[in-house]
């Protein structure tokens, strides 16, 4: 926490005396104590408010008893006196019964009563008012997810036909509130919250002037002074009065930027409650405000950071105000605008099509979180959209599988699988933004925000294939125990189709995913290892290859398939050899060609060296890839199959030349060595065999010295100049003089 104080010069007034001292201007970074307090205490990284709201009641503790302030801060009638103690009318303290005062234990307070100067004599004053509305926020907002828990696990319990307790476990000491009562609650908190943020904003803003100890003593002057005449009473009046006016004149306790920033704490916090209550208009007027106070923050940081750079040597200050900067505008980037663009969105939300609605609050929510109103908001609409479209059977009311066209009869199927759908088309969407920018920028591909939210998006999408699976194969189950006839196995015959287009799609994801997390490998050890792929390196794409040859091979026991009157009831029948068979049996082989081909490399990597089974891993790896090129060459319509025959052909031709190199390195292994340095291909004519293996060739050859022909000579005379002496001798001169310049008991180790 910085602090800075503001000097101004002494004068002396009218009676000759001295005025007291001026006050010295606090400088608080309310918005940066905040932050750094959200980032260490769980609410930045993991929204855990309770653990906030402890550590804003521990904080609070230790502001109140500091020892300058307690006297003001503390709650205890031992300190009634005080200046803090709130005024309370007489109607509210006598009793109507014997007309005598009631007596607390407890003593209420009112900052507001203090004076500018003591204000400003501690940092307390501001910061116990500020934890106090940083503790009702994070409790609305923690009473507010323990809400969203009770809605779920009400509407888990609801479909399991389980009473369980509204609020949890028997522990918990809300477990019988309704959620009306959670709402109402949060919303006492939240309104507490503004009403302590709104007396940071005061107290940054007060101007109260200290009490007037001498009061009674100008009372009795003024009875005692009956000599004096009309004229002389005059005069001493207008001093008085031009007194009084010197000492009412009193600065806030803070400086302007405190100022600001207490204005815009106040006024997001005014926003948040308006949000809440669904003022559209109030929200929009408290988030605008607080948004143009934070920029003018950036901009007057901005600004100082400047002005200090340019006037003093040390940077400790630009750092400091660069710091600001930056800060301010992120947050009014990234917290305060969503929020004023959700509010917007709300009060022209009536003259928007449901489809307008998506994709303006997808323009909005890609910097906020799951818990913003923009995300939730964009989750509900999402959820109304699939719901209307799965009702209607406008949309996904039937699929192609293997050769059929398959009706999708039931309204959750359908959702589940439109659902797959948008899914499918944000993580496509995400893939391509990914591609562009590693084409762009390699560094924006590999951050670990980018790489965490793909990873998110991917199991989403799995999580929703695993749904749809989920409810054909309750459907299975229903059917189960009927008996077989014509109606009853033509909906197995579709509900077995479903379920294998379900599977093969989730099964197509993965192993599309694999692949190409493999061909990234591959690619990468190619560009950074001149000797070759290194043998981890192998090893994580030998085992990628392992786990793709484990879904191919599902792929081609997937379930469906034929035609409905040859199928006869039973789920798990014969398999159906048609065009989709015979294309996942293709890449079947693909994979395990690919399989033995790395298997074979790890084998004869230098530090395993078994190469007799190396040699015979490659031959069956050429042999199962010549087989895989004649069974895709067969399938005219598998997907993507020019590009898996060229790929393949590319590998089958570094089969070949790997099998001689792997040769070659048998032999040296079995042989004798000399320990001559040379390699193989300088010794073809010798009996001496070079002592490693792995030197076959050198790579790139070895530069060798070679006689030059006397033309060279003839051509190069003819660029030659003549000699230049006085340059020479110039630099000479020049090289003498620094040699004599060169004295010291140490000036001849300067010497060339």
């Amino acid at each position: 926490m910085a602090m800075a104080s503001s000097t101004s010069t002494t004068s002396t007034m009218m009676d000759g005396t001295t005025p007291p001292p001026p006050q010295q201007q606090l400088r608080l970074y309310l918005h940066s104590e905040i932050s750094t307090s959200h980032a260490a205490h769980g609410v930045a990284p993991h929204e855990d408010y309770f653990q906030y709201t402890a550590y804003c009641t521990r904080r609070l503790h230790r502001l109140r008893h500091s020892k300058p302030v307690k006297k003001e801060l503390v709650h205890v009638r031992l300190y009634k006196g005080s200046l803090s103690t709130r005024i309370i009318e007489p109607s509210a303290t006598t009793n109507p019964v014997g007309n005598k005062a009631k007596k607390y234990a407890y003593r209420a307070i009112d900052l507001t009563n203090l004076p500018s100067q003591q204000l400003a004599s501690h940092l307390n004053y501001f910061l116990e008012p500020l934890y106090c509305a940083e503790r009702c926020w994070a409790a609305s907002l923690a009473l507010k997810a323990e809400m969203n828990t009770v809605m779920e696990s009400n509407n888990d319990s609801s479909a399991n036909n389980s009473g369980t307790a509204l609020g949890g476990d028997k522990s918990n000491p809300r477990k019988d509130w309704s959620l009306g009562k959670f709402r109402a609650q949060s919303m006492k908190r939240l309104k507490k919250a503004v009403k302590y943020a709104e007396l940071v904003e005061s107290l940054a803003l007060s101007t109260k002037a200290a009490p007037c100890d001498n009061a009674t003593e100008e009372l009795g002057e003024s009875k005692d002074a009956t000599s004096t005449t009309a004229a002389e009473e005059k005069e001493d009046n207008s001093v008085n009065n031009m007194k009084q006016e010197e000492s009412n004149i009193v600065q806030p306790p803070v400086d302007e930027h405190t100022q600001m920033e207490a204005r815009a704490y106040a006024s997001f916090m005014r926003g948040n409650l308006a949000l809440e209550m669904n003022q559209w208009q109030t929200a929009c007027t408290e988030y605008q405000m607080a948004l143009q106070l934070c920029e003018a923050l950036g901009q007057g940081a901005a600004a100082a950071g400047t002005a200090s750079s340019s006037g003093t040597d040390d940077g400790n200050v630009d750092v400091q105000q660069l710091e600001l900067f930056d800060f301010f505008n992120s947050r009014a980037k990234n917290v305060i605008a969503p929020l004023l663009k959700y509010c917007h969105y709300e009060l022209q939300e009536k003259g928007l099509s449901p489809t307008e609605k998506i994709s303006f609050l997808q323009s909005s929510s890609s910097i906020i979180s799951d818990g913003d109103p923009l995300q939730s908001k964009l989750h509900s609409l999402k959820n109304e959209t699939l719901q209307t479209q799965a009702t209607s059977g406008s949309s996904m009311s039937q699929i192609t599988f293997r050769d059929n066209i398959i009706p999708v009869e039931t309204k959750d199927l359908r959702m589940a699988l439109l659902k797959i759908q948008d899914l499918k088309s944000g993580w496509e969407e995400e893939e391509e933004e990914k591609k562009r920018n590693n084409n762009d920028n390699t560094a924006a591909s590999t951050s670990p925000t980018t790489s965490s939210n793909d990873d998110a998006k991917f199991m989403e999408l799995l999580s929703g294939y695993d749904d749809a699976i989920s409810l054909v194969s309750k459907e299975l189950k229903q059917l189960a125990a009927l008996k077989s006839g014509p109606a009853v196995n033509a909906k197995k015959f579709q509900l077995v189709n479903l379920l294998g287009y379900s599977k093969y799609q989730k099964l197509k994801l993965v192993m599309g995913r694999n692949e190409e997390l493999t061909n990234g490998i591959i690619q990468k050890s190619n560009e950074d290892e001149e000797e070759g792929m290194a043998l981890k390196h192998l090893e994580e794409v030998a085992h990628l290859y392992d786990a793709l040859l484990q879904d191919a091979r599902s792929v081609v026991s997937l379930p469906g398939g034929g035609s409905p009157d040859d199928f006869d009831g039973e789920t798990t029948s014969a398999i159906v050899e048609d065009e989709f068979y015979l294309e996942a049996n293709a890449n079947v082989l693909r994979l395990r060609s690919l399989r033995c081909y790395y298997l074979a490399r790890m084998h004869a990597s230098p530090l395993v060296h078994k190469y007799s089974e190396a040699i015979a891993l490659l031959d069956q790896a050429e042999r199962l890839a010549n087989e895989a090129l004649e069974e895709i060459g067969a399938c005219d319509q598998m997907e993507n199959g020019d590009a898996l025959l060229e790929n393949l052909e590319k590998v089958a031709a570094e089969m070949r030349g790997e099998k001689c190199r792997v040769l070659a390195l048998s032999y040296l292994s079995k042989s004798s060595s000399t320990g001559s340095g040379k390699c193989l291909l300088q010794r073809l004519h010798d009996y001496n065999i070079p002592s490693s293996p792995k030197s076959i060739a050198h790579v790139p050859p070895k530069l060798e010295p070679m006689a030059c022909k006397p033309s060279f000579f003839d051509v190069a005379l003819n660029y030659v100049s003549e000699y230049p002496v006085d340059e020479l001798d110039r630099a000479m001169e020049e090289y003498n003089g620094t040699e004599t310049a060169s004295s010291g008991i140490l000036g001849w180790f300067r010497r060339g």
